[in-house]
């Protein structure tokens, strides 16, 4: 394939739709693969499902090096050599990028299509430590709720910062790639948090009773400032999460239920209902909304996002795609409370079933892909 000349086969790249396509055409031989990565595109979500366990011939578990993936709007599946994931506990983003935490506890942003690997500053570096040793089984688990990033490009030429809501307390702290240390964002004390945006040059940070909270992290002491209560009429909601739409802030309440038809003693969740509103900035006030507009909502172990449904036919407007983040899924398995809310109809449905999504340290969450 070396013969054929460069521009010639920038012509076939750049007519590529898909991340599909872009993966095969890299695949075809060295050239063709480092032309590929100058086309930054946005693609369609995909499902990164849990890492499955292997016995070897001796009957020992082992750690499988694929990850399965599925593309949401085609329902194609692909497996993809992953060893940077064994172990880890993974969170997604709409940049194309991974975080990990690993069985060392060490952490990272991965592109899993790219395999480029960037560090951040180790879990022992965040603030809020527990006086009590936890085994690093356990400790993945735990050290990062949610995590988002100022950039989609976290290279050296980029300031991009990485947020994550962390430790016992879900407390706010931020880094850099390369940083050796997480610098703690002072909020009030044992006050945990939901979910946290990037949105028009500033983090925010919602609390996990509803107050929308603005990160100073330029100050001497970086901190919080509370800027707005929750809506009024909100009802007791289990999860909080801060979305963009069309350019402007949005909040999504998620109801949590016990699932009444699960076995006894497995604490297994069900989502139940979902409220979304609209930030007033003049105003200061939240507008509660009966629908979105041409958009879908991904949320659960990933940094919340939204895509145009014009631009991704393969979507619906007006659904809220979810995945399972309940800290009680840990002790269960989690993967069970996923799928769709058709906000218009006001019903639930899957958009994936199979047997592959339990896990009991890292559930299946959306990113994504890139190839930049």
């Amino acid at each position: 394939m070396d013969s054929i000349p460069v521009d010639i086969i920038e012509v076939i790249g750049k007519r590529l739709d898909d991340i599909d396509d872009h993966v095969r055409f890299g695949a075809v031989c060295k050239t063709w693969r480092s032309l590929k990565i100058g086309y930054k595109k946005s693609y369609t979500p995909w499902l990164m499902l849990p890492e499955r366990d292997e016995n070897n011939s001796d009957g020992e578990q082992v750690h499988n090096n694929n990850r399965k993936f599925v593309c949401l709007s085609s329902g194609k599946t692909f497996n993809v050599y992953l060893p940077e994931c064994q172990g880890s506990r993974c969170f997604g983003s709409p940049f194309g990028w991974l975080l990990t935490v690993g069985l060392d506890l060490n952490i990272h942003l991965l592109n899993p299509l790219t395999r480029v690997q960037l560090s951040l500053p180790p879990q022992r570096t965040f603030p809020f430590q527990s006086e009590y040793y936890i085994e690093p089984s356990h400790l993945r688990k735990i050290a990062v709720f949610k995590f988002v990033m100022s950039s989609s490009m976290p290279d050296s030429e980029n300031d991009c910062i990485v947020m994550v809501i962390c430790s016992q307390f879900n407390s706010l702290a931020f880094a850099r790639p390369g940083d050796e240390t997480w610098t703690i964002i002072d909020s009030p004390p044992q006050q945990a948090h939901s979910d946290i945006l990037f949105f028009n040059g500033r983090f925010y940070a919602i609390h996990a009773g509803g107050i929308l909270r603005i990160c100073e992290i330029n100050e001497p002491v970086p901190k919080t400032i509370d800027f707005l209560p929750p809506p009024d009429d909100i009802e007791l909601s289990d999860r909080f999460y801060l979305v963009e739409i069309s350019g402007h802030l949005h909040l999504v309440a998620r109801g949590l239920d016990q699932d009444q038809n699960a076995p006894e003693d497995t604490g297994r969740y069900v989502t139940d209902w979902f409220e979304v509103y609209k930030l007033n900035f003049d105003a200061k006030k939240w507008i509660v909304l009966s629908d979105f507009g041409d958009y879908s909502i991904f949320i659960g172990t990933n940094s919340s996002f939204a895509i145009s449904t014009s631009e991704y036919p393969g979507f619906k407007a007006n659904y809220i795609y979810f995945t399972d983040d309940h800290e009680e899924c840990y002790k269960f398995g989690g993967g069970h409370n996923m799928g769709f809310y058709d906000f218009d109809n006001q019903r639930f449905g899957s958009f994936y079933v199979g047997e592959d999504i339990i896990s009991f340290f890292c559930p299946p969450l959306f990113f994504r892909p890139s190839l930049g």
